[in-house]
């Protein structure tokens, strides 16, 4: 009856993941090998073909990838660091968790309305690499902070009386312990930084300046124009190389904490 009932309790999400995800990406991989929108003719891999030769999806695709290697491993050091300092003199302070949780609540428009306040003559990638930090940092504050505060106190007493150092505690007590919540940081942080369309195309339109003309801004291009086979191969790429990365990430993990526990 558990079971029933937690299948029915589930069957909305299912419906809509199926019918908003699934049945479109579907769609995605039978464009990918037709000639267009409006015939069946099977081309097999020319689309992708024409897709890599592309000068325009090759610059997209360079700047997701120089973005998303650039934003991710700064946003994840520089929440880390925040979260421990947060822990270890600030724990109890509300409004300063509030604080930096506050960005990920408020529209894109609204942040990038204030960002163009006092940043409209920025160096557009160096912008948009300061606006992505602003904006999700704090959600991963905040989940990192939530394990760190969960972390029993004794052990870090236990280390001590060991002999270990800051840097000892950190690498051998700490982290062990919040490894689950840094990988699901890690993932949402990667995910988040393939979605800075949004932030791209409030502040410099469907043609933005070269350095920060991503995927997204590609795709929504010829989704105007009907090229929907152009689309589909972009999407099924763009999809096997996040699974790839996203795999990869979950064999170290699991290795890691092989390695641990």
């Amino acid at each position: 009856m558990k079971k029933r009932s937690d299948l029915l309790l589930l069957l909305p999400s299912l419906c809509g993941f199926t019918a908003f995800y699934i049945v479109p990406f579907l769609y995605s991989l039978y464009y990918a090998f037709t000639e267009n929108a409006f015939s069946d003719k099977f081309v097999g891999l020319a689309n992708f073909k024409m897709l890599l030769e592309n000068e325009y999806f090759r610059l997209a695709a360079w700047n997701t990838f120089r973005f998303s290697i650039l934003a991710v491993p700064v946003c994840m050091l520089f929440s880390f660091t925040v979260a421990m300092l947060i822990a270890r003199f600030a724990a109890k302070s509300g409004i300063l968790r509030s604080a930096f949780f506050l960005p990920i609540v408020l529209p894109s428009a609204v942040i990038v309305g204030i960002w163009n306040a006092y940043f409209a003559e920025a160096v557009p990638f160096a912008s948009l690499l300061a606006l992505f930090l602003w904006k999700y940092s704090g959600l991963n504050i905040t989940l990192i902070l939530t394990a760190l505060l969960t972390i029993p106190h004794e052990q870090y007493e236990a280390a001590s009386l060991d002999g270990a150092g800051a840097w000892q505690k950190t690498w051998s007590v700490t982290l062990p312990n919040i490894l689950p919540s840094l990988f699901f940081t890690l993932i949402l942080t990667i995910v988040n930084s393939l979605k800075i369309f949004r932030e791209s195309y409030l502040l410099y339109g469907y043609y933005p300046d070269e350095s920060v003309y991503m995927l997204q801004n590609y795709l929504n291009n010829h989704f105007a124009k009907l090229n929907y086979q152009n689309i589909g191969a972009a999407a099924v790429l763009f999809a096997l190389v996040v699974y790839s990365i996203v795999a990869v990430l979950f064999a170290l993990e699991k290795k890691w904490s092989d390695s641990i526990w």
